[in-house]
């Protein structure tokens, strides 16, 4: 065989050697392992000349609420869950143990919770509708002796494009001699950090129990302006929030602005404080 075909066939092996090596496939790269992100888990939120803390929370290893104190004692519950979904809140107090029974509907909506007293007799019912995922509307009613279930109050709710809460107008029907009450309040301007506290925007603090939302969320950020109003004549306010943020994007403390725009006390102004604490 002549010189000239020996390097020829080499140089044929080679770049066929080459070629294969170009378009071996290159071993897949392992994505870099991002940190789980860690979970906000309120602790206290205190507010000057309330009973403090007005709100306590525990938890377990799960980062599942276990207990919640309101108002240092006031009402004391522990949270029951089936799997990672409120089952129950009972209240353990001395004058008190009721339970607050949560129901959900065959898609996993929170539709009805129940209210038992300790003779476990059901004397009260929160009923919730839905709009997709959001909740509209929020009815709360009573046992009247042999008359059945009155609705007491009622809630609806209107929300900005970004999901947060617009506006919460809570009607209470004329009662006993009572008229009928109508109060509209507004949230606005919404920050980018996260919110802890939406579940107090319908809590009726000493006049009914506090439950925790499950499923649903009013206020995922912070507004930064407040206008309430329980009608002509009656009390009305602006409030014009700040707040201090944690480096998880938590509040650590929120400001307000308030001045009085109806009213007997129509034009004056004062500051309102909240500060938050938080498990590490």
């Amino acid at each position: 065989m002549q010189r000239s075909h020996i390097v020829g066939i080499l140089a044929l092996a080679l770049l066929l050697i080459a070629c294969r090596k170009d378009h071996t496939t290159p071993p897949p790269l392992t994505p870099p392992t991002s940190a789980p992100t860690k979970k906000v888990l309120l602790k206290d939120i205190v507010i000057p000349h309330l009973p403090s803390p007005y709100y306590h929370f525990e938890y377990n290893s799960d980062s599942l609420t276990t207990s919640i104190d309101f108002a240092s004692g006031f009402s004391f519950y522990d949270v029951i869950y089936k799997g990672n979904t409120i089952a129950e809140l009972r209240n353990n107090i001395i004058v008190n143990h009721d339970t607050l029974r949560y129901l959900y509907d065959n898609t996993g909506k929170l539709f009805m919770i129940t209210f038992i007293n300790q003779s476990n007799v059901l004397y009260r019912h929160v009923n919730f509708t839905y709009d997709g995922d959001q909740v509209k509307k929020i009815e709360w009613d009573h046992k009247e002796g042999d008359v059945g279930f009155l609705i007491d109050r009622s809630a609806t709710f209107t929300y900005h494009p970004d999901g947060n809460v617009k506006t919460i107008t809570d009607r209470r029907p004329a009662h006993e001699g009572s008229p009928e009450t109508i109060i509209t309040d507004q949230f606005e301007q919404y920050d980018d950090k996260v919110n802890v506290d939406d579940f107090s925007l319908i809590h009726d603090t000493y006049h009914d129990h506090l439950f925790l939302l499950q499923g649903f969320r009013l206020q995922k950020n912070n507004p930064t302006k407040e206008i309430f109003s329980a009608g002509p004549g009656n009390l009305a306010y602006t409030v014009d929030y700040t707040y201090t943020y944690n480096s998880d994007k938590s509040p650590a403390a929120k400001t307000g602005n308030l001045v009085y725009t109806d009213g007997s006390d129509v034009g004056k102004r004062f500051t309102t404080n909240t500060y938050y604490s938080y498990y590490q």
